[in-house]
């Protein structure tokens, strides 16, 4: 990963093999594309810098900007309304170290500068922990809760790998689009049979 010059306007954009490919036949065509902002703290616009309004943003602005990479599989956008901006997701705790499985870890997020909201939960890996489905049906797990004020996340058993394993939360403001990150690791369980690095063992949603 490198960082690019922001000291010009600079549009950076790199080819993945397919893209390589189709405009050396000539088939290529841009139809869709996506933005990412992750580099971007946004907790520093200062409203209160003594220069006045157009030094609120000094330092964002004079922020590296991470080069294009063609072999990404996601990224964190937190791309926000200027209304919003220095908003952020507030968390009581964003880090839980050697906990057991079975155990409940309740998620309950607020948003500090700007209208609370509901929120999405998404846990990375589900073979490490999963969330209560919000119905209260026992033994119902689940990847993924589209919209909820909080979310109960239960961690799960597994022998491997060996000592631990660590999964991340992404919780995200529904009206806000603000992103905050949980992670969680889980010690092993040396009686389960279950592998957390083993695809089959992830739920799908």
């Amino acid at each position: 990963m490198g960082f690019l010059d922001n000291t010009t306007v600079t549009v950076d954009a790199i080819l993945t093999k397919t893209g390589r490919k189709r405009i050396s036949d000539g088939s290529f065509k841009i139809s869709k594309f996506a933005l990412s902002d992750e580099e971007v703290d946004y907790t520093l616009y200062d409203v209160t810098h003594p220069n006045g309004t157009d030094a609120f943003g000094t330092v964002i602005e004079n922020m590296n900007l991470f080069e294009a990479l063609a072999n990404r599989t996601g990224f964190n956008s937190h791309l926000v309304q200027d209304s919003i901006a220095g908003a952020k997701i507030k968390i009581p705790q964003t880090t839980f170290t050697n906990v057991e499985a079975g155990s409940s870890i309740v998620i309950k997020p607020s948003t500090e500068g700007a209208t609370d909201t509901n929120y999405s939960f998404v846990v990375e890996n589900s073979a490490v922990a999963r969330f209560q489905d919000p119905s209260g049906e026992q033994g119902k797990f689940l990847k993924t809760i589209p919209s909820a004020r909080e979310a109960t996340i239960i961690p799960q058993s597994f022998a491997s790998p060996d000592p631990s394993a660590t999964t991340n939360v992404r919780v995200q403001g529904i009206d806000t689009g603000l992103v905050s990150i949980i992670t969680i690791n889980v010690k092993v369980t040396p009686t389960s049979k279950r592998d957390a690095l083993d695809p089959k063992e992830k739920l799908n949603k």
